[in-house]
């Protein structure tokens, strides 16, 4: 028996089936209810892949390109050299004359597109060491921001693009821009820290030009500490300390120009116990401390 067979055309059980076909009804019943409440839940979700966290962007710093250089930028370079040599052994209108025509030889140098970008930045600087010479001030100033337009991003360029910055910061301190010369000098420090030699005569200065403004504390910010910036110009260190210390004393304060001295020989310990020509070239330098005589042989 089946539900289908239970009762007739009307539904009705028929005599003698009651039981069989409420008990089949019952159960159908009972089957029905969970498989209408399945039919009518929502699918489960798919599962979600878990999220990739990215990390943030980092900024990149591409070091300056490299320079490969051309072999008819070095054969005009080494031409103008020669030249110049040459001018440099001769007197007079006949010397200057000399000069300023290979001042031009460097600006056409420069000025050629084909040859790198190093080779047009040391051209560039070597015409305005000429114009300087010559005392032709601003367009020795042209020249060496030429250099530093040209060298700053070419790893060959770099050295002469420093020294350009260096001598623009020279040109302003000799005409008495003290805070025009001050600035330049620090942007060599913040532009080309990694010419080291450049960076150091910058600090150099800057701290000279503040003793000579009478800025003893500025300066000092910048003599001391020089040796252990500058490992590898002690001896410049050496003076550096001594003009500071110097000044401190004939200020009055021989406290402070004693303290300077200590600290300049607690740096060069570590440098000066590696012994050999450096540690003697230190010594030298320290033999000739002008400071001594002031302070009565300390």
């Amino acid at each position: 028996m089946n539900i289908t067979s239970c009762g007739g055309a009307a539904g009705r059980p028929r005599r003698g089936e009651s039981l069989s076909c409420l008990l089949l009804l019952v159960a159908a019943a009972g089957l029905s209810a969970p498989l209408r409440a399945e039919a009518g839940r929502q699918p489960p979700a798919p599962p979600v892949a878990p999220r990739l966290l990215l990390p943030p962007p980092v900024a990149v710093v591409w070091p300056a390109r490299a320079d490969e250089g051309t072999a008819e930028g070095r054969a005009a370079l080494a031409e103008a050299s020669i030249a110049k040599r040459a001018a440099q052994k001769m007197e007079g209108d006949a010397r200057s004359g000399a000069l300023a025509s290979v001042a031009e030889r460097y600006a056409g140098i420069a000025g050629t597109e084909a040859f790198a970008a190093g080779e047009r930045a040391e051209a560039a600087f070597r015409g305005g060491e000429l114009l300087r010479t010559l005392e032709r001030g601003d367009e020795a100033d042209d020249q060496f921001a030429r250099a530093v337009e040209l060298g700053e991003s070419s790893q060959d360029g770099r050295e002469f693009a420093a020294r350009g910055l260096l001598e623009r910061a020279h040109l302003k301190r000799r005409g008495t821009d003290v805070e025009g010369a001050l600035a330049l000098y620090a942007e060599v420090g913040r532009r080309f820290a990694d010419q080291r030699r450049s960076a150091a005569h910058a600090r150099t200065w800057t701290g000279k030009l503040l003793l000579k403004a009478g800025r003893l504390d500025e300066a000092a910010r910048h003599l001391l500490g020089f040796a252990e910036a500058y490992p590898e110009f002690a001896p410049e260190a050496v003076r550096n300390a001594d003009l500071l210390a110097v000044a401190q004393a004939q200020s009055g304060d021989e406290t402070a120009a004693r303290d300077t001295i200590e600290r300049l020989r607690r740096e060069l310990e570590p440098l000066m116990a590696q012994g050999g020509k450096a540690a003697e070239e230190i010594q030298a330098a320290l033999d000739g401390l002008r400071v001594t005589e002031i302070l009565g042989g300390y």
